[in-house]
């Protein structure tokens, strides 16, 4: 994104800054997770956690998102509304198979719509989850320079 071919003018500054500015207010909230996966025994942010503090968070700077999915990638439009610029946050999509009847298909969309939106949503926000590959709980062996 920050690139030599970017012109300054083009480069959606005021927008940056506003995003900066909610990543923060979110932190300052002190956000919990209440989803929690008892199989694999770890907490997870839900939308539910994201969304009506993103919305209060996004209405008092002006700004406003837009969930898409178009040739195959799934995208978070943020805009600045006071300054008419806008950026994206994006993620790969790929296509489902037509398998099961109708109902189970809407439902594996609809499942993979709500965990990308949660991920676009935590992308925008800076939303920070434990390294899982970092803190694996069995120390590597033979490691060159041992962490102690």
């Amino acid at each position: 994104m920050f690139t030599e071919n970017y012109a300054k003018e083009e480069m959606p500054v005021h927008l940056y800054k506003k995003i900066m500015i909610a990543r923060k207010k979110f932190k300052d909230k002190g956000i919990t997770k209440s989803g929690y996966n008892k199989f694999q025994n770890f907490a997870y942010y839900e939308l539910k956690d994201i969304i009506p503090e993103a919305i209060e968070i996004c209405l008092e700077l002006e700004l406003a998102t837009r969930f898409t999915y178009e040739n195959n990638h799934y995208t978070l439009k943020v805009y600045d509304l006071e300054n008419k610029e806008e950026t994206e946050f994006c993620m790969p999509g790929k296509n489902l198979p037509n398998e099961g009847n109708m109902n189970s298909q809407l439902q594996n969309l609809g499942k993979i719509q709500t965990y990308i939106r949660r991920y676009l949503y935590m992308q925008f926000l800076d939303i920070t989850e434990n390294d899982v590959v970092d803190a694996e709980t069995k120390p590597k062996k033979n490691l060159k320079y041992p962490v102690r």
